[in-house]
């Protein structure tokens, strides 16, 4: 597929003409403070600056959406169904597990109605209990397992150290959770076959087996994201490898050198494959199960786990990218807004500490036209408009209201996560987090513990606001989604009829 900068060049000139009325209006008072205070004029300019930004991710957001409903939807054509040659190419499903072993998921994916493929678990599993449980479903279904003595390189080590040597066409990368539908090869052939450039296929997911609450709250995202954001960046942006439910190619495997050994090792796979000359593709029509985090605590593990690899590539990969020249101007603009931003919460802790201290150290306070504030709070709900454009006419608008606040909280309430993950990855190691597949009810002082961190933040958050400005004001947005964390902890934790289910379903597994 041929893709476009059509996109980007209207986000951009939205941008252009909203962020150039903000510097019209301000250039005055801009002007006055640098001649008058240069510090504060120079601190001002960088607010300035931090807000157009902001607004540019908004902008975004809202585009993204906007296009896909009035310019894609019913445009999209998946590639045409092919008749396979006379000897069908070798596949691959490689199933990466370190603890979190999922028979029953692995059982439904080898389901594939295509016979020249087969199945290995690549195990990284420490635990006695998986181990025999895996062996025990080997033997069982005649499966090859592959251990390795170290875990060098996390996932992308664990597939480098089968996938170097082994004898395939195409491989399939596996999640503990994902469950592929019987046809995902054969319809994954049919992509490859369209265009000899196409080194990677990303099919499409939802969330299903929602068993616990928090699963049922707030599992209405994936469904939505990934038809809309993912066919959109497939025509207008960079699509990228999304670690599971995708079918690679050998060529573009052994081109990139394998997987670099990167916590994000899906992303940097996706750019190495392109700078070689091979590209991603999206298939909408084929679409995989998979299942979300089961509970705060493993939806904050698997947030952080994002942030990290995010900074990783970040400091890696922010050179050749801006260097490429196999990506277009449009793809580069493109991972800036969606690869930086998770990471970019220990920049924005900068613009908190010039607004809420430094500026009220110096007497100085920054006056905005009061317009400003209209496309900063409408681009503040920006990420959730696809969400509640998809579901709008499926579900009760008094259900999607639910979900939309308690999304904003419960994001929200990451941000001390994105900030402790940014700066440790900045400066130390990223670690590859295994998302917890397992959870257990919890009292509200369980809570309270587990979620001190962020509640210490937002209490010293809230002072030094109340120090330096005399108002929480400046800081709601982060203190208030904080404070709720641990509500939203024990609001949606499994009741005992979920956590019976969900130790049924383990109990049958490992039968």
């Amino acid at each position: 597929m041929t893709k476009s900068p059509a996109l980007y060049r209207v986000i951009l000139l939205v941008w252009a003409a909203l962020f150039g009325l903000a510097l019209l209006t301000t250039a005055g008072s801009l002007s006055r403070e640098i001649t008058q205070r240069p510090v504060a004029g120079v601190l001002a300019l960088v607010t300035l600056l931090s807000i157009g930004y902001f607004w540019l991710n908004g902008i975004k957001d809202v585009l993204y959406t906007a296009w896909y409903y009035l310019v894609m939807r019913g445009r999209i054509r998946p590639v045409r169904r092919r008749e396979l040659h006379r000897h069908p190419p070798r596949v691959v499903m490689v199933y990466c597990t370190r603890n979190d072993f999922n028979a029953n998921s692995l059982a439904a994916s080898m389901k594939q109605r295509y016979t020249n493929v087969h199945t290995v678990i690549l195990d990284d599993s420490d635990k006695p209990e998986y181990l025999t449980m895996i062996d025990i479903f080997a033997a069982t279904h005649d499966v090859q397992v592959v251990r390795r003595e170290n875990h060098v390189g996390f996932k992308a080590g664990n597939l480098n150290n089968y996938l170097t040597g082994a004898d395939y066409d195409y491989f399939v990368i596996l999640d503990s959770d994902e469950i592929i539908p019987p046809r995902f090869i054969r319809r994954m052939l049919d992509y490859f076959a369209s265009d000899r450039s196409i080194g990677i296929v990303q099919a499409t997911h939802v969330a299903t087996r929602n068993v616990t609450r928090f699963q049922q709250k707030f599992s209405l995202g994936v469904d939505s994201h990934w038809p809309v954001y993912q066919s959109v960046k497939n025509r207008y942006g960079f699509l990228s490898l999304l670690g599971h439910g995708a079918m690679v190619s050998k060529q573009a495997f052994d081109a990139a050198g394998g997987f670099p050994l990167m916590v994000a090792e899906d992303l940097c796979f996706s750019l190495a494959v392109r700078e070689h000359g091979y590209t991603t593709v999206f298939a909408p029509d084929v679409t995989c199960q998979e299942e979300f985090p089961v509970d705060y605590l493993a939806f904050r593990k698997r947030h952080s786990k994002w942030t990290q690899g995010n900074m990783e590539f970040i400091r890696k990969n922010t050179r050749p990218i801006m260097t490429s020249r196999q990506l277009h101007w449009y793809e580069k603009l493109d991972i800036v807004l969606f690869t930086y931003a998770l990471p970019l919460t220990a920049v924005f802790s900068v613009f908190v500490v010039i607004n809420v201290v430094v500026l009220p150290m110096m007497h100085a306070s920054l006056q905005f036209p009061l317009w400003m504030l209209i496309p900063t709070v409408a681009f503040l709900v920006a990420p959730m408009v696809n969400d509640v454009v998809f579901h709008w006419a499926k579900m009760a608008h008094t259900k999607l209201l639910s979900y939309s606040g308690g999304s904003m909280m419960l994001y929200g309430s990451m941000y001390f996560t994105s900030l402790r993950s940014s700066l440790k990855s900045m400066f130390g190691n990223s670690v590859f987090l295994v998302t917890p597949k397992d959870s257990t009810a919890i009292s509200f002082r369980e809570a309270l513990r587990s979620t001190r961190s962020e509640l210490i933040f937002a209490g010293v958050l809230a002072v030094i606001s109340l120090v330096f400005t005399r108002s929480v004001f400046p800081v709601f947005l982060l203190v208030l989604p904080a404070m709720v964390a641990p509500y939203l902890m024990v609001r949606h934790q499994p009741t005992r009829a979920e956590l019976h289910e969900r130790q049924r379903g383990k109990v049958l597994q490992a039968a």
